[in-house]
């Protein structure tokens, strides 16, 4: 039944999914998911995110530690879906110690759109620190600002809260303009009032362009309405 609903919710996908069900997607294992070609696993890990439990969340762990790089995003998207609090320790590890910077962006993306549990104090500071460390991939520094954006709470310890936020204002002024960019994104979604003369700046001076979004300037002109509490 469960199937059927995607299916109903995503009718372009129909044809996929009984593609899958016929490969054995309802006795499906770690080993079945890695033995199928690369645009079927992605399509796999894709409906995992819909419909899968956790044993599903272990088995995508499981590929986002794997070499198999061309499925790390979706993995990672089926987890911001299905993981629970016993699956952050694995994409932390993930997200301090992969050599990879994609591998690195998969599990902060992950981190950044989980929907099962809440993150915690660690969570946010390991997002911190990439963010804050200008030797990190830009990407992966960016999505590190894009989970604070979402994530980072008053409910949090003061001292926690105000270093997350003293990083994002730090960000603005990066050399980096997709790290600019998302750190607007993040002092815009927490209405951070400090960020405001240096979004000022940004709104007025940056036409840097952010590629498949839009410039630095404008999100920062986004930021600043939303702090002042404009439409």
């Amino acid at each position: 039944m469960i199937l059927e609903f995607v299916k109903n919710q995503f009718p372009e996908t129909a044809v996929e999914i009984e593609r899958l069900e016929k490969l054995g997607f309802h006795q499906r294992t770690l080993s079945w998911l890695l033995a199928l070609d690369e645009e079927t696993a992605q399509t796999a890990c894709w409906l995992i995110g819909k419909v899968g439990n956790d044993d599903d969340a272990d088995a995508m762990v499981s590929i986002l530690s794997s070499q198999r790089s061309e499925l790390w995003m979706y993995a990672a998207t089926a987890l911001s879906l299905i993981a629970t609090e016993r699956h952050l320790t694995s994409l932390l590890l993930i997200l301090s110690n992969s050599p990879h910077a994609n591998q690195k962006e998969s599990a902060a993306y992950a981190l950044s759109f989980l929907t099962k549990c809440q993150v915690n104090s660690q969570v946010i500071d390991i997002l911190t620190q990439v963010a804050a460390n200008n030797s990190e991939n830009p990407s992966v520094r960016a999505q590190a600002l894009e989970g604070l954006g979402n994530k980072l709470s008053e409910e949090l310890p003061q001292d926690l809260y105000q270093c997350a936020v003293t990083v994002m204002i730090q960000c603005l002024d990066d050399a980096e303009a997709e790290v600019r960019f998302w750190a607007c994104f993040a002092v815009g979604a927490i209405r951070a009032k400090d960020a405001l003369p240096k979004l000022q700046v940004l709104a007025q001076t940056d036409d840097a362009i952010v590629p498949l979004w839009w410039s630095v300037g404008k999100e920062a002109e986004d930021a600043i309405a939303l702090i002042k509490g404009d439409e």
